[in-house]
């Protein structure tokens, strides 16, 4: 028995050192998109040779249950929590649950998916990242989610000079399973970013011919 409570606060102190070490990023320019969504079943339209990602749907659980907000298609922000972004950079917990009774299909490239960050920022939202595009007709295709499953994402936080509030947008004016077009808002939640995150994207530079973006 004491070797299991010892073992639990060993594990609780060495995560709570772990997010000691991590650092929100603090940036000049606008990040470019990150969401890569896996899928439920095979684009059989898509010609292929895109990448796959990794990060299938999940079939929902408790925990999902509990914080999910309506019984539609949602975008829910939790930013209390605390996850590894990459090596060294905190970040936290994004999930994009479907509590419809449809199968909803998005567009993607290389399994990419059309979410980017927000800020309120002069009385209006504003972009704070943006989507690259890819030259190559074999990156475009379709993910699939089926109902009562979800994506688990983790996000950067972020740093900076102004203090705002700030939520996650998701374009589905291409999607087929869904009765309204436009776009899917998360939650809001507060942090700061820097001035220069509003216009000046991040860029890119391709390393090789299966690499098929400019920016």
């Amino acid at each position: 028995m004491k070797n299991s409570i010892l073992t639990t606060l060993l594990i609780i102190c060495f995560g709570y050192a772990k997010a000691q070490e991590l650092k929100c990023l603090d940036v000049q320019y606008k990040l470019r998109g990150y969401f890569y969504a896996g899928t439920s079943k095979t684009d059989t339209e898509a010609p292929g040779g895109f990448y796959q990602a990794s990060n299938g749907p999940i079939k929902n659980d408790q925990f999902i249950q509990e914080i999910r907000r309506t019984s539609d298609f949602q975008l829910v922000v939790n930013a209390d929590s605390i996850a590894e972004f990459q090596k060294g950079v905190k970040g936290f917990k994004v999930f994009l649950i479907n509590n419809t009774d449809s199968i909803i299909q998005l567009s993607a490239q290389d399994s990419r998916i059309s979410i980017i960050r927000q800020v309120f920022h002069k009385n209006k939202w504003q972009d704070i990242e943006y989507l690259p595009s890819s030259w190559c007709g074999n990156s475009y295709h379709s993910v699939y989610i089926n109902p009562n499953e979800y994506w688990d994402f983790t996000v950067p936080c972020l740093e900076g000079k102004i203090k705002s509030k700030f939520r996650f947008k998701l374009n589905v004016e291409t999607t087929t399973s869904l009765d309204d077009t436009g776009n899917i808002y998360s939650n809001e939640f507060e942090g700061s970013f820097n001035k220069k995150q509003l216009k000046k994207e991040q860029g890119h530079k391709p390393v090789s011919i299966m690499d098929p973006y400019n920016n």
